[in-house]
C-alpha cells in the first residue's frame, strides 16, 4: 500500500501565515486607496463649489443694467448700474419679460464678504447696504469653506474683476498641507 503525502502541521501554519501577510497587505492597499479617493472627492467638491459660486457671480453681474422695455433702472454709481466697493458689489437689472410679454420691474442684487462667509442680496424694493449683513442671505457655509478674501474691482468702463480666495475647513492634502484656492474672473458688463 502506498503512503499518501499531505501537508504536515508546520507546512500548514507557514502557508496560513504567508496567506495572512498577503491578505493584510492587500487590505492596507485597499484602505489607503479608499482614503485617497475620499480625500480626492472632498477636494473636488470644494473646488466645484468655488467654481459654481464664481460662475454664479459672473452670470448675475454680467446682467447688471439690463432692462426690459418700459423699465427704468436705478443707477448705482455715476452712470453705472453696478457699484463695486471692495468686498461688496451691488447692482440691478430687470428680470426677463414674462411669456405674456409684460415687463418685470427692477430687481436689486449684491454679493458681499463678512466673517468668512459670502452673503447674497436680492430685493425688489431696495439696494443692499454693504455696511451690514441684515437681510442678506448667507450662501457659503463657514463650517466647510472659509472665504479668506473676496474683492470686486472695476477697471475701464465696463470690466469688473472678481477675486475669490478660500480655504477648505477640516480638509488637508495627503501630505498634511492646507487646501487653498484662488479664482479670478472678469466680467464685461454690457449695459
Amino acid at each position: 500500500m502506498r503512503r499518501q503525502a499531505g501537508f504536515n502541521l508546520i507546512e500548514l501554519m507557514v502557508a496560513i501565515t504567508l496567506g495572512m501577510i498577503v491578505i493584510l497587505g492587500a487590505e492596507k492597499v485597499y484602505f489607503t486607496t479608499l482614503a485617497a479617493n475620499v480625500s480626492g472627492a472632498k477636494i473636488q467638491r470644494f473646488e466645484q463649489t468655488l467654481q459654481v459660486l464664481s460662475n454664479e457671480m459672473v452670470t448675475e453681474i454680467r446682467r447688471a443694467g439690463y432692462a426690459n422695455p418700459g423699465v427704468t433702472l436705478t443707477m448705482a454709481s455715476g452712470s453705472k448700474y453696478y457699484y463695486p466697493q471692495g468686498s461688496c458689489i451691488t447692482f440691478s437689472h430687470s428680470l426677463p419679460a414674462t411669456p405674456d410679454a409684460s415687463a418685470v420691474n427692477e430687481v436689486f442684487y449684491g454679493y458681499r464678504l463678512a466673517s468668512s462667509t459670502i452673503y447674497y442680496w436680492n430685493s425688489t424694493s431696495s439696494q443692499g447696504n454693504c455696511g451690514t449683513t441684515t437681510s442678506w442671505k448667507a450662501i457659503t457655509d463657514p463650517g466647510h469653506i472659509k472665504i479668506t478674501s473676496l474683492s470686486f474691482t472695476a477697471s475701464g468702463t465696463a470690466l469688473v474683476a472678481i477675486n475669490l480666495q478660500a480655504d477648505a475647513v477640516n480638509l488637508t492634502t495627503p501630505s498634511g498641507g492646507a487646501i487653498s484656492r484662488n479664482i479670478t474672473s472678469y466680467v464685461r458688463v454690457r449695459n
